[in-house]
C-alpha cells in the first residue's frame, strides 16, 4: 500500500498534491489520510469504495478496486490545473455533499499512452481504447466535462 499518487500520480501533477487530498475527500467523503493505493502495472487502484455505483473495473487478492489514477510516465507534459470549488453553501450541497461524485476520467489511447496530444485533437484524429463503449458514470450515457483554457504571455513584461 501506497500514497505515491499524491506525488507521482497525475492528479496532484495536474492541480497539486494537497488539492488531490481535497479531492479525495470529496470523492470518498472520507478523510483523505486514510486512503490507501497499490500500484498495478503503472496504475494507483484503491479498495476504498467510492460513493459511485459502477461497478470496480479490477479485482485484486479477491477485493473490488478501483483505479484512481496512474504513475507519471516521461514524455509528454501535465497542464496544470485549478481545481474548481463551490462557491456557496447551495453550490455546495449541490456538487458536494447531495452529488455523486465519479472517479477520475483518463483519456488512454489504443497505443496505451495517456493523454490527447493536441495536434492529434486539432485534426480530429483520437484513437481512444474503448472509444465506442459508453463511459462508466452510474446510469448516465453522456457528461459535460468543463476545462478551463488560459494563456500566459510567452515574454515578461517590462
Amino acid at each position: 500500500m501506497t500514497r505515491d499518487f499524491l506525488t507521482d500520480g497525475y492528479i496532484s501533477y495536474t492541480f497539486s498534491p494537497r488539492a488531490a487530498e481535497i479531492y479525495l475527500a470529496y470523492l470518498f467523503k472520507i478523510d483523505p489520510a486514510v486512503v490507501q493505493a497499490f500500484l498495478h502495472q503503472g496504475a494507483y487502484f484503491v479498495w476504498n469504495h467510492p460513493t459511485i455505483l459502477t461497478p470496480a473495473p479490477f479485482v485484486s487478492n479477491g477485493h473490488p478496486a478501483w483505479l484512481l489514477d496512474y504513475r507519471i510516465k516521461p514524455g509528454g507534459s501535465v497542464v496544470p490545473q485549478q481545481i474548481w470549488f463551490p462557491q456557496g453553501q447551495g453550490d455546495w450541497r449541490r456538487y458536494v455533499e447531495q452529488a455523486t461524485l465519479q472517479m477520475p476520467l483518463f483519456f488512454k489511447n489504443t497505443d496505451g499512452s495517456l493523454g490527447v496530444p493536441l495536434v492529434n485533437a486539432t485534426a480530429g484524429q483520437m484513437l481512444l481504447h474503448g472509444a465506442n463503449q459508453p463511459v462508466p458514470f452510474s446510469d448516465k450515457s453522456t457528461t459535460k466535462i468543463r476545462i478551463g483554457v488560459c494563456t500566459s504571455p510567452l515574454h515578461k513584461r517590462s
